[in-house]
C-alpha cells in the first residue's frame, strides 16, 4: 500500500509492523492529522498498482491514547458481533432459556398490577448485551501501553481490516515498551501507523522500526 502527503515522497507500507511518521513542522502535523480524519485532501492512498483507496475506509484514526477519551468504545459493536458469532450452541441455549424464565417472571408479576401492563419479548441477544452495558474492564485501560495493546487485540480478534493510526505514543512509552509494541504488532501481522511531533534526534525508538521524517522546513528525511 502507498500513502502520499501532498508533494512529498511516498510512504510504502508492505510488511506488518509499526510505521512512524515523525514531523517537526506544525503545518505538516496538522495536514496529516486532518488528512487521516478526512478533513482535507492532503493525503492520497493507493494499492501497490496505484489503484486509489479511500483514506477513511483504509485507515482508522484513533488519536492520542490518553487524551482522546475511551478509544475502545467505538469498537464495541465489532466486539459484540464477534462474541455472538463465536457463541457456542450450548451457551446460546442457556441464555435464551434464561431470557424466557425472566419473561415468565415479569409476566406473572404484571398480572398483579391494576393496570393492563404487558412487555415485548424477543430473543435478540444483542439487545441483552446492550442492556447489560457490556464493556471492557477499565482497569486494563489506565496505562497507555495497555490501551494500545487492547486496541490491537480487538483488531486481531474481530479481524478488522483498517489500519489503526495513533498519535503521541512517544509521550508515554519507554524504549523497552517500544520494542515490546513493535514485536506485538509484527506477531499479530498488523500495521500500526504512529504519528509523532518531534525532532529527528529526540525520538528514541528501536532502529528496526521504519521512521519517515519531515523536518521544520518540510524537507523529507527518508
Amino acid at each position: 500500500m502507498i500513502l502520499t502527503y501532498a508533494t512529498h515522497k511516498k510512504w510504502v507500507f508492505k510488511d506488518p509492523g509499526i510505521k512512524i511518521i515523525g514531523l517537526q513542522s506544525p503545518i505538516a502535523y496538522c495536514d496529516i492529522i486532518q488528512g487521516f480524519q478526512g478533513n482535507n485532501k492532503m493525503l492520497l492512498c493507493s494499492e501497490d498498482n496505484y489503484s486509489p483507496l479511500d483514506i477513511g475506509k483504509t485507515f482508522d484514526f484513533i488519536g492520542d491514547p490518553l487524551l482522546s477519551g475511551d478509544i475502545t468504545k467505538k469498537y464495541m459493536p465489532h466486539i459484540v458481533n464477534n462474541y455472538l458469532k463465536s457463541l457456542d450452541e450450548e451457551n446460546r441455549d442457556k441464555l435464551i432459556r434464561s431470557l424466557y424464565s425472566l419473561e415468565s417472571i415479569l409476566q406473572d408479576s404484571l398480572l398483579l398490577e391494576d393496570l393492563p401492563l404487558a412487555i415485548n419479548f424477543d430473543e435478540d441477544l444483542k439487545k441483552l448485551l446492550k442492556y447489560t452495558e457490556i464493556h471492557l474492564d477499565k482497569a486494563l485501560l489506565i496505562h497507555p501501553y495497555g490501551i494500545i495493546e487492547t486496541v490491537l487485540k480487538i483488531y486481531q480478534t474481530c479481524d478488522l481490516k483498517t489500519i489503526p493510526v495513533i498519535c503521541n505514543v512517544a509521550h508515554y512509552l519507554e524504549k523497552e515498551e517500544w520494542q515490546e509494541l513493535a514485536s506485538l504488532v509484527t506477531e499479530m501481522n498488523l500495521i500500526l501507523v504512529v504519528i509523532e511531533f518531534t525532532t529527528k534526534e529526540n525520538l528514541a525508538t528501536p532502529k528496526d522500526i521504519p521512521f519517515y521524517f519531515i523536518d521544520k522546513d518540510l524537507i523529507d528525511w527518508y
